[in-house]
């Protein structure tokens, strides 16, 4: 699934999927839509919730993948400490 295709989906304009979305303009959404800009950290966010889980914030944001990315390797560094105790 892609933006677009979630705001379809939701049956919203682009007007109204910008205004969910907190953005100031549906000029704002269509650029996410066509991929000429990446959504800030939070609209991000808000697009995987509104797509239950569906498009994955990481997918849409790089610094949201390099959080979860350095998560695991902490949990993996945990984990493997613990196991060596």
């Amino acid at each position: 699934m892609d933006i677009q295709s979630l705001r379809q989906e939701l049956g919203l304009s682009l007007g109204a999927f910008a205004a969910q979305l907190g953005l100031k303009s549906r000029g704002q959404a269509s650029s996410l839509e066509s991929g000429a800009r990446k959504p800030s950290i939070r609209v991000a966010l808000e697009i995987e919730r509104l797509a239950g889980g569906r498009i994955k914030a990481a997918d849409l944001n790089p610094d949201i993948a390099l959080i979860e990315r350095f998560r695991e390797e902490a949990a993996n560094d945990i984990s493997s400490q613990s196991e060596a105790a």
